[in-house]
C-alpha cells in the first residue's frame, strides 16, 4: 500500500464533481439513541468521522478510491469502492447548487465493488459508492491491507468460539459500511438529507445491521438478507454447526441482525423471492416483524432467483427510495391480513389501479428453495381501499398476499402461518 496513503487526511472529494477546495464537508455524528452502547462492538462515534481517502481514477465516468477502515489486529485496513453521480456520469461540472440523494452499495457472497451497480443507481439521480466487502481492490485482487476476507469461513463464523470478535469479517464490514456513509455524507454534491442503504444477500444482511445502527440514513432496502441465522438450514453444513454452543450464542449476540432490527428507526423496504435459496421464509417473517410496522415495507417477489443482478433489478427499490428521500409516489402501503370467512387486507394508495393475487402453499416439509406454491387472484376494492379474496378449498399452512399497482411495483404481507393470521373479532 502506498505510503502516502497513510499520510492523507481529507482529501479533497470534490475534485470528483469539478470543485475545489482545501477540505471536506463536516459531517453529522451518529445519534442512535435507541442503540445500547455500552455493549456494542462497534465505535459509532469513531464511525461517523471522515475516513481518510484517496482517488485511484479521479476522471473516468465511474471512479474509483481507497478509504481507511478500521484497524484489523493493530494494522490500518483499506477499502476500496466505485463511485458516480449524475454529473460526473455525464462528463458534465457540477453545478454548485445541485444536491443528489446518496446511496451506499453492498454486495454479497462471491460479489465486488460492482461498477455497473454504481452506474445504474448514477443514471436514476444518485450518487453512488459501491464497496468491496472481501478486502480486494480492482479487478478482485487482494489488497496487502484489505481486513479479513467473506471468503474466509474461519473468520466469518468460526473465531466466535474464543477469538477477538473484532478481528472477525462482520466487525469489519458493518465498520466500512458505515465509514463509506460517513464519506458519502462528505461529498458536497451529496444531500445529507438524503441517503440509503441497500445490499444484496450477505449485502442485505449488512444492510439491516447498519441501517438499524446508522441514523442519519433514511431508508434502508436489504434484499434477501435478514436474521436469525442459527435458524437458517442453508448456513449449517460446514459453518455455523461447527461452532460450540458457546460459540454460536457469542456470534448470534454480536452479529445477528435479530439484535438490531428493534432499532431501526428509519423506513425499510425487505425484499426477497418466496423460495429463495438461503434465508427462509420463517427466519425471515420474523425478523421483518422487528421493524415497527409504520416503518415496514415488504416485497415478496414470487420465483425471484438469488443473485446479485436479480437482487439490484427490481424497480420496487427505487420507488421505494424515491417515496422516501424525493417526494417521489410511495409504494402501496399494505397492512397485516385479517382472516374470517375470506382474506382480507387493507392497502392505502395514491394509485386506483390495482391487482392482488393470494399465493398460499401447503408445503410445510419441503426446503424453502423446494416448496411447492399455489395462487387464488382477489378483488381490489377501491373504495374501501381492501384487498379480498376466498380462502382456498384445500386450506392453506403458510401465504401472502401481493399488490401491484399500475406501475407493476410490488409489495406484500410478510408470510403468515395459518394460526398466526389476526381473525375478525
Amino acid at each position: 500500500m502506498k505510503t502516502v496513503r497513510h499520510i492523507i487526511l481529507g482529501v479533497a472529494v470534490w475534485l470528483c464533481c469539478g470543485c475545489s477546495g482545501p477540505e471536506v464537508r463536516s459531517v453529522t455524528f451518529i445519534a442512535s439513541p435507541s442503540v445500547d452502547r455500552e455493549t456494542l462492538l462497534w465505535d459509532l462515534d469513531e464511525l461517523s468521522q471522515v475516513p481518510e481517502m484517496e482517488w485511484v481514477d479521479s476522471t473516468s465516468a465511474v471512479r474509483s478510491l481507497l478509504f481507511r477502515s478500521v484497524d484489523f489486529e493493530g494494522a490500518p485496513t483499506h477499502v476500496f469502492g466505485y463511485y458516480s453521480d449524475p454529473s460526473v456520469l455525464a462528463g458534465a461540472e457540477q453545478p454548485e447548487e445541485k444536491r443528489y440523494p446518496g446511496v451506499i452499495l453492498l454486495h454479497g457472497g462471491g460479489g465486488a465493488a460492482f461498477r455497473m451497480w454504481v452506474e445504474k443507481w448514477a443514471a436514476e439521480g444518485y450518487a453512488a459508492l459501491a464497496i468491496d466487502l472481501c478486502g480486494c481492490g480492482e479487478g478482485g485482487v487482494k489488497l496487502p491491507d484489505g481486513g479479513p476476507s467473506l471468503s474466509d469461513n474461519y473468520r466469518v463464523f468460526h473465531l466466535a468460539d474464543s477469538g477477538d470478535l473484532r478481528t472477525m469479517w462482520s466487525y469489519h464490514a458493518v465498520a466500512s459500511a458505515i465509514k463509506a456513509h460517513s464519506l458519502l455524507l462528505s461529498f458536497p454534491v451529496v444531500d445529507p438529507e438524503r441517503t440509503c442503504v441497500t445490499g444484496i444477500s450477505w449485502g442485505g444482511y449488512l444492510t439491516c445491521i447498519v441501517g438499524s445502527l446508522d441514523d442519519r440514513f433514511k431508508a434502508a432496502a436489504p434484499v434477501y438478507g435478514c436474521g436469525f441465522y442459527d435458524e437458517l438450514p442453508f448456513f449449517a453444513p460446514g459453518m455455523m454447526d461447527r461452532l460450540s454452543e458457546t460459540g454460536v450464542q457469542r456470534w448470534m449476540k454480536a452479529f445477528d441482525p435479530s439484535v438490531y432490527l428493534g432499532y431501526a428507526r428509519i423506513p425499510f423496504l425487505f425484499l426477497t423471492g418466496n423460495n429463495d435459496t438461503a434465508y427462509q421464509l420463517y427466519a425471515y417473517r420474523k425478523s421483518c416483524a422487528l421493524v415497527p410496522d409504520s416503518l415496514r415495507t415488504i416485497s415478496i417477489r414470487p420465483g425471484m432467483l438469488h443473485g446479485h443482478y436479480e437482487g439490484w433489478e427490481p424497480d420496487e427499490i427505487r420507488c421505494f427510495f424515491d417515496g422516501v428521500l424525493n417526494g417521489g409516489c410511495p409504494l402501496v402501503r399494505v397492512s397485516k391480513a385479517v382472516v374470517t370467512d375470506s382474506i382480507r387486507v387493507p392497502y392505502d394508495s395514491r394509485l386506483s389501479s390495482l391487482e392482488g393475487t393470494f399465493y398460499f402453499s401447503n408445503d410445510t416439509l419441503s426446503a424453502n428453495a423446494d416448496r411447492a406454491w399455489s395462487s387464488i387472484p382477489g378483488t381490489i376494492d377501491t373504495r374501501r381501499k381492501l384487498f379480498v379474496c376466498p380462502l382456498p378449498d384445500e386450506g392453506y399452512e403458510i401465504g401472502f398476499v401481493l399488490i401491484r399497482d399500475m406501475r407493476r411495483m410490488a409489495v406484500s404481507t410478510g408470510f403468515f402461518l395459518k394460526d398466526s393470521v389476526k381473525t375478525k373479532e
